[in-house]
């Protein structure tokens, strides 16, 4: 599973270093060209033509379909108002996780947050497979015909495109569908979260030093990159700051993007806290409820040291312990 973790970001480091990818569509070799902002610009473009176009037409919007559904009965008010309970309730998680220290306390929250997203996805997933047409799915469409005309090519050089618009409007619907599910799956590979991935691995840190310059790592000015490109020099500076100023960060995280910000997250956190009250205070309290792993995580603890067992503790002085007793601990 990890070899092949790593051969698939190595491809798609490739990918992004030669700003385009392969597809195979009916044995045939297709290039398809990563995006720029100047693509993006035409993309919005076409997303709005197509857009307001089907609203002239009388194509219903999402939301007026999902008027529509409340008042023939297929949707209800109640369930409409769960998605927004589920996506405040997200929003407050997440909020909540910013201002935390303690790992158990993050991991745990981490787990209601996968839990929340679930349970928002299923119910917006059901209510999609409520809609037909809509103007924005309409526009959708468009703009992934217009992506699959302008930026998919017959040659590395990206000169020659694979359709013209004769030629595109011919397709049969078997060799689209092949095209959008491998388009699919090549975003899928270089999507922020697998980009962030790319700069975290050992195969990468050989080229994170040369991240500075987009001159000097592609040859090109940052306005003629794409998208990914100027992504992977941006995540390439942010890691690379954040490993010099926690070079205490747990090994077992420096692969995982997402672990990584938790812990920058909750060493800032810490950080304030203890700035707020005095230091002895500060690691009393930090001690209620904590794991030696929670310790270790905000640097309280150093790894391999002993610490007290506050159960023993409180045997001692009847059972329980007071910030006082605690800071003594600590020889305050």
């Amino acid at each position: 599973m990890e070899h092949s973790l790593q051969n698939n970001l190595k491809k798609a480091f490739r990918d992004v270093k030669r700003g385009f990818s392969e597809i195979k569509v009916s044995e045939n070799l297709f290039y398809l060209k990563h995006l720029s902002i100047d693509d993006q610009v035409d993309i919005d473009c076409i997303h709005d033509k197509y857009f307001n176009q089907a609203k002239l037409r009388g194509v219903p919007t999402n939301q007026e379909t999902v008027d529509r559904l409340i008042s023939e009965g297929e949707w209800t008010d109640k369930q409409e108002r769960k998605i927004k309970e589920y996506e405040n309730f997200l929003n407050d998680l997440v909020n909540q996780k910013k201002s935390l220290y303690l790992r158990s306390e993050i991991e745990r929250l981490n787990r209601d947050i996968e839990d929340a997203r679930k349970r928002l996805f299923d119910i917006k997933n059901t209510r999609a497979s409520l809609f037909s047409r809509t103007a924005e799915s309409y526009a959708e469409e468009r703009v992934n015909d217009f992506y699959i005309l302008k930026c998919l090519y017959k040659d590395k050089d990206l000169k020659q495109n694979t359709y013209d618009e004769q030629e595109f409007d011919d397709i049969d619907s078997s060799t689209l569908y092949e095209i959008i599910k491998e388009y699919n799956e090549v975003y899928k590979n270089i999507s922020d979260s697998s980009i962030q991935k790319i700069v975290l691995q050992e195969f990468y840190y050989l080229y994170m030093p040369f991240a500075e310059s987009s001159q000097e790592f592609f040859g090109k000015s940052v306005c003629s990159l794409s998208y990914n490109q100027l992504k992977l020099l941006v995540y390439s500076r942010f890691f690379k700051n954040v490993f010099s100023q926690n070079d205490k960060m747990p090994l077992d995280i420096k692969n995982d993007p997402d672990k990584i910000m938790d812990y920058v997250n909750a060493n800032e956190n810490a950080k304030k806290a203890k700035e707020n009250d005095s230091g002895k205070d500060f690691e009393a309290k930090s001690l209620v409820g904590a794991t030696r792993e929670d310790l270790e995580y905000i640097n309280v603890l150093k790894p391999g040291q002993k610490t007290l067992s506050l159960a023993d503790e409180a045997k001692k002085r009847g059972g329980s312990l007071d910030m006082d007793e605690m800071m003594k601990l600590f020889g305050g």
